[in-house]
């Protein structure tokens, strides 16, 4: 064959011959072709070139032509042409003797013919090339990839090629993928360790970070990437994805970042098969949510390349099964008022905001006059990083207490954040629409009208107000919370959603725009007050603690729902505030529901006779609570006004109890007495054991005020027991304080400390009312007066009186008396001085600190009497 005869590849890079059997090697050669042509390289086969002149010359003048052999073996020989006494394939190995030759074997081969057997044993014992064994095409594809980029970096050198060829460069070093972030992270130490650990597990493939926008999600990747990229040969490999607009660029872009080359008719998903392969690959894809269509091709891609893993962020789920889902939370915010400037310096929320306003004014620090107005900043903007990151920013003109002033619309109050945010996250409004625009007509109208609730909802509620059916409504939550706008939390009742507030304030602004309006915020107050209705008999009986929970969730929603019913409708407020009164007690909050009563109170004149005596009813009780005698007296007079013409037992009833307080107030103990024993008839004929025990109680407390200990004591004992019946602490420890009360009056002083001892030992505070741990704390310091430590009773009554200030509630009527004439003897049993300084000192004490200190000091002294 001349020169001019001489067949040659398409153009003038390094050629690299590929020999093998053709059919039983079909798709190992398509393998190993990607391969060759990932690295830029041409790739010389049999089936690639024209066919004008006979096999063996054919595959001999490609050989003569190129610079690298790779042989593949299986279980054939190969044929053997006219002439020869070896196959071409054995005959294309020999001829290979100056290259550099990649051998691959193929296993398992249970049929190998015998001369290929002879040929592989040959090249063993020679030991002049190394082979190595692969199972699958795409195994071989990686491995030949690999070594061919390890041959060119290491052996050939700009003289091999001729003049017209450009010798390949050398393997560059790994470069580094992840972004490089300008400001430290925050708060997210154990969301790192988390996230690494199910990254790690092996049977973890893709894991989401989902969140909405600003929560930190990308920050969140990186570090998360950082940690692991040593342990993968590329690296974490970042494929920012956010101005991606459809999910058919998505492979292209990760190949792109991969260096995978997409050529000619191969697909972008083929040519990232064959490119990751078997080898262990981190890819990290951030901002997913405008293109999760992409989910099923990530899933294939993951299916076919089993050492790859993904970790992506979006504020969507991509709804594929091997998706786990890891919610970022928001970081934590100050929840106790009077925290320390030390433990608030330390909370990730707070932390963040003094780190990011030190960025644009450096001396800028946490003090004791900016530091609540700092905590109550992040507790609003609910412990949203870009929230809290763009309010520091703001610190450049406004002090912390001016830019709390002016919070009041979150999603424009913080302004414009740095030029280096992307467009979405500029300002929280931005951040907040990005994802919106994600949603459905239908899911865009369910956001809008769950504006409605405050500090969250059920799946019961948000139907009932939504008029949807259930299914209906579980469908839209469910694709809510894919888009990470609604978080979720599982509950003893159920899952509970809610929405950050810059969320609910751009939901609001869609629902005020709509004309459901009006019919929505009509179905919630309806709801909430139909909840309220349920809730009465079991806070009369025995789900009180339970139910006082569930409306102490619900708290925001209530108000709402009285709002609106001070505006459209006050007829059902008198019941509503009835059946509340129970939870305004065991929760404290009294001083709110007295203003709601006294505004009903103004606007009542209308109301008919049964809701006059409610709205009586809960009147009295709020008024008697914060120490409002004339609102008190007031409220007897319309209860004596209505007196015959309430024709329902329980009302009834609640009327002759409060009756009993009221006279307790102006002393008439007579008066109340008879009360207490009509409302105790009543109620001894209905289903309402706390109610019961409320009219035990005050006969208990009637006859112990009286100086009637006998019949005191047997009151007490009857509600010790009752309470014991239906397992409520509330009435066992109200029984005990009075009874120890008692032992102190009567000098029996060790009885009255066991009696302390067992009426505190409650396992949780909840299950204690204020005003019965204040009554402990009365009879701890009448006991340590009698026992000759005056100290230690005035540092008593100073915690009772805090904590009834704190909750604005005033000493109850009936112990009035007793607690003024033992402050009195207090008092002169110490300086003035040092009795200022104790009961200031006991007026500090948060409730679970008072409760530990009569714990301590009775037990201590029961111990000691004990030895």
């Amino acid at each position: 064959m001349t020169n001019d005869d001489q067949i040659r590849t398409p153009d003038q890079r390094l050629r690299v011959f590929v020999s093998s059997t053709l059919a039983e090697l079909a798709d190992e050669r398509t393998a190993v072709e990607r391969a060759i042509t990932a690295l830029r390289l041409s790739p010389v086969m049999f089936e690639l070139g024209a066919r004008p002149h006979p096999p063996q010359e054919l595959y001999r003048a490609y050989l003569a032509q190129s610079d690298i052999f790779v042989g593949l073996y299986w279980q054939r020989y190969g044929w053997v042409g006219p002439g020869m006494d070896i196959s071409g394939l054995e005959d294309e190995f020999q001829l290979s003797g100056t290259l550099p030759r990649l051998l691959y074997v193929k296993t398992p081969a249970p049929d190998r013919e015998p001369r290929l057997t002879a040929m592989i044993q040959q090249l063993q014992a020679e030991g002049t090339d190394s082979y190595r064994s692969f199972r699958t095409s795409r195994e071989l594809g990686r491995l030949v990839r690999d070594d061919l980029a390890l041959l060119l970096s290491e052996r050939f050198a700009a003289p091999h090629f001729p003049p017209t060829a450009k010798a390949p460069s050398p393997a560059p070093a790994r470069r580094r993928s992840l972004p490089v972030p300008s400001t430290s992270l925050v708060g997210r130490e154990q969301d790192i360790d988390q996230v690494v650990a199910l990254v790690e597990d092996p049977e973890v493939r893709l894991v989401t970070l989902t969140g909405p926008g600003g929560i930190g999600k990308t920050r969140l990747a990186i570090a998360v990437g950082e940690r692991l990229e040593d342990r993968y040969p590329a690296g974490a490999v970042f494929v920012p994805l956010a101005s991606i607009p459809e999910p058919g660029l998505v492979l292209p872009r990760i190949a792109a970042e991969l260096d995978a080359v997409v050529e000619g008719a191969h697909s972008s998903l083929e040519v990232l098969v064959e490119h990751v392969g078997d080898t262990p690959t981190l890819l990290v894809l951030d901002n997913l949510e405008q293109v999760v269509e992409i989910g099923p091709e990530l899933d294939e891609l993951l299916a076919r390349c089993p050492g790859l893993k993904i970790l992506a962020t979006s504020r969507t789920v991509l709804r594929l099964r091997a998706e786990h889902d890891y919610p970022v939370a928001p970081l934590a915010v100050p929840s106790i008022p009077d925290t320390s400037i030390t433990e608030l310096a330390t909370l990730p929320a707070v932390e963040l905001f003094v780190d990011r306003a030190r960025a644009v004014r450096h001396d800028f620090a946490l003090t004791d006059e900016n530091a609540p107005a700092v905590a109550e900043i992040c507790r609003r903007l609910d412990g949203l990083p870009l929230a809290i990151e763009l309010a520091a920013a703001r610190t450049r003109l406004l002090e912390p207490k001016a830019l709390l002033a002016r919070l009041g619309n979150r999603l424009d109050a913080l302004g414009t954040g740095p030029v280096d945010l992307p467009e979405r996250q500029r300002t929280l409004r931005a951040t907040v629409e990005w994802s919106v625009e994600l949603l459905d007509d239908a899911e865009r109208k369910m956001l809008a009208t769950l504006a409605v609730f405050v500090d969250g909802w059920t799946i019961d509620a948000a139907t009932c107000v939504a008029g949807t059916s259930e299914d209906r409504t579980l469908d839209l939550l469910d694709a809510l919370v894919g888009h990470s706008l609604v978080p979720v939390a599982q509950g003893d009742d159920g899952p509970r959603f809610r929405m950050l507030g810059a969320v609910r304030e751009y939901a609001a602004e869609l629902l005020a725009a709509t004309p459901d309006l009006a019919d929505v915020e009509r179905r919630h107050a309806e709801y909430f007050a139909e909840l309220v209705d349920q809730a009465d008999r079991p806070l009369r009986g025995t789900g009180q603690l339970e139910w006082a929970t569930r409306l102490q969730t619900e708290i925001g929603n209530l108000r709402q729902a009285v709002r609106w019913f001070f505006t459209h409708d006050l007829a059902p407020l008198p019941h509503f505030f009835r059946c509340l009164w129970l939870f305004w007690q065991l929760r404290d909050h009294m001083t709110e529901a007295r203003a709601w009563v006294e505004e009903l109170l103004s606007r009542a004149a209308t109301l008919g006779d049964h809701a006059q005596a409610e709205l009586a009813f809960s009147s009295a009780v709020t008024a008697i609570e914060v120490g409002d005698d004339t609102g008190a007296f007031s409220a007897a007079d319309q209860i004596t006004g209505l007196r015959g013409r309430i024709d329902d037992p329980s009302l009834a009833s609640d009327l002759h109890l409060v009756m009993s307080w009221i006279l307790s107030i102006s002393g008439d103990y007579d008066g109340a007495l008879q009360a207490a024993s009509d409302s105790l008839d009543g109620v001894q004929e209905l289903d309402e054991s706390f109610m019961l025990a409320s009219a035990v109680m005050t006969l208990g407390m009637l006859e112990t005020t009286m100086g009637r200990y006998d019949a005191a004591r047997q009151h007490l004992a009857e509600l010790d027991e009752l309470g014991g019946q239906i397992r409520s602490i509330a009435i066992t420890s109200s029984a005990r304080v009075q009874l120890a009360t008692i032992a102190v009056d009567e000098g029996r002083l060790d009885e009255a400390r066991a009696f302390l001892d067992k009426a505190l030992d409650a396992e949780e505070d909840a299950e204690l009312l204020t005003q019965t741990v204040t009554f402990g704390l009365v009879a701890y310091a009448q006991l340590a007066l009698a026992e000759g430590s005056p100290h230690e009773a005035a540092v008593a009554l100073g915690a009772a009186d805090g904590l009834r200030r704190r909750a604005g509630l005033r000493v109850w009527p009936t112990a009035r008396g007793s607690e003024a004439n033992l402050r009195t003897q207090v008092e002169r049993a110490l300086d003035p001085g040092e009795f200022k300084d104790a009961f200031a000192a006991g007026s500090q004490l948060t409730r679970r600190e008072a409760m530990a200190m009569v714990r301590r000091a009775v037990r201590g002294s029961t111990d000691e009497a004990v030895s």
